[in-house]
């Protein structure tokens, strides 16, 4: 059974999510974090769902500020407000009789689960789908030094994209700086894995490799051949989504 909530996390702003329970009750969540001008609606949140229902495990999927369905400006956002998205839905649903939680973060959404399991040391488990563990680094690559000069200058930057044109505003980049990723992956106690394929090209694998390396708690990583951001062969769809699933039930 799904249902859809909408939750006033400060005046005037929504957050919109799906709830997705099994026929059985369960105290065991996962929490979906969604990537980068993505929607709760992905393909890996709605086959991480179709999986973990059929196994007894019910599942949130919600939409990042700027979203699909939740209220703000994309332009906007910032890791921070994602973030506290994240806490309020845990919050939430501790409040209507969940007591086992487990995280998945999809790139941006990954790092989200990363910045949220180094506050949570009682989750049950985390699975990462090709994380970004450092942002900062991919938007200076990406913009080269006189890009990133000019979007601070101009404090907008505009990108194309599939349906036309996004803009993003540079206090989201300054609100990155405020993270140190590394140092905090290292105090995450819960269960992780990492899957990440080795053809990305939005974000490194090596970022992936040295995240696994910082972690002190039990860890695994899988490195799909070939793969890339999005995972489109089917067959390396299936493995991440089989990988991710499989550890989830486990724990």
């Amino acid at each position: 059974m799904e249902t859809k909530v909408e939750l006033e996390l400060t005046p005037g702003e929504k957050t919109s999510f799906v709830l997705a329970e099994p026929e059985q009750p369960t105290e065991h969540l996962v929490i979906l974090c969604h990537g980068f001008m993505s929607s709760r609606e992905s393909s890996t949140n709605l086959a991480l769902t179709e999986k973990l229902l059929s196994n007894g495990i019910a599942t949130c999927r919600f939409d990042f500020f700027g979203h699909n369905e939740s209220s703000g400006a994309f332009q906007e956002m910032t890791l921070t407000r994602c973030l506290d998205q994240a806490e309020e839905i845990l919050r939430w649903s501790a409040q209507h009789g969940y007591s086992k939680y487990s995280l998945v973060g999809s790139s941006f959404g990954g790092l989200v689960a990363i910045l949220m399991a180094a506050r949570h040391p009682d989750l049950c488990s985390v699975a990462l789908k090709c994380p970004v563990s450092d942002y900062p680094a991919i938007w200076q690559s990406l913009l080269g030094e006189g890009g990133m000069k000019e979007w601070q200058k101009s404090g907008i930057l505009s990108f194309a994209t599939y349906d036309g044109k996004a803009r993003l505003e540079y206090p989201f980049y300054e609100d990155l700086l405020k993270y140190d990723t590394y140092r905090e992956a290292a105090l995450i106690q819960s269960p992780i894995l990492i899957v990440h394929g080795d053809a990305d090209v939005d974000v490194p694998v090596d970022q992936s490799k040295h995240l696994f390396k910082l972690l002190q708690a039990r860890k695994a990583i899988e490195i799909i051949p070939g793969a890339g951001h999005d995972f489109s062969k089917p067959d390396d769809f299936e493995l991440m989504v089989a990988r991710i699933a499989a550890w989830l039930i486990k724990e």
